[in-house]
């Protein structure tokens, strides 16, 4: 896996970029932008983050002015709007059954607490073996398992197939 990934939203390399209208750094609210950007070098379309930040601030997505990063719904106004497939699911075990198949998936899903917000990150499938990218803070990718995922804490998830196994949004 190639190191233009960004493993953790605290990377030095776009830690400072700021996000909303309330200015929040990406090491503190960019876990949303960071899946996003880590999806689309994966799906063959990379971006500059800088542009994913630019074009999730045109579509609204900032939440509460990016106070709460991004809201959990929203990422696919992006990703229409890049034209890229994709299939959401606010169901923890419609998203576990499907992500086997998925090239690329995004969880949002709640933190510890409910009161310490929501958290993206990416997962990558590699002929059936999973890794997670953001899921905490790691230098490289990690190996995840699908029945981590708890139905109490699964917001929503975005999943992205190959083209021959596209579904519509």
């Amino acid at each position: 896996m190639s190191r233009n990934y960004l493993f953790r939203q605290d990377d030095p390399a776009v830690a400072a970029l700021r996000y909303g209208r309330a200015g929040k750094t990406v090491d503190r609210v960019g876990c949303g932008l960071v899946a996003i950007y880590n999806v689309m070098k994966r799906l063959g379309c990379p971006q500059e983050l800088s542009a994913v930040i630019q074009e999730a601030q045109r579509l609204h997505m900032p939440w509460l002015f990016g106070l709460f990063g991004t809201k959990p719904r929203s990422l696919g106004r992006y990703f229409r709007k890049m034209g890229v497939p994709f299939t959401r699911t606010d169901s923890c075990a419609a998203f576990r059954e499907q992500l086997g198949g998925a090239a690329a998936a995004i969880v949002c899903t709640w933190n510890d607490k409910r009161t310490d917000g929501i958290h993206f990150y990416t997962i990558f499938n590699e002929n059936g073996r999973l890794t997670s990218l953001n899921l905490c803070c790691a230098d490289a990718p990690l190996p995840f398992s699908a029945s981590s995922l708890r139905g109490d804490r699964f917001i929503t998830g975005y999943l992205f197939f190959d083209s021959e196994q596209t579904k519509s949004p």
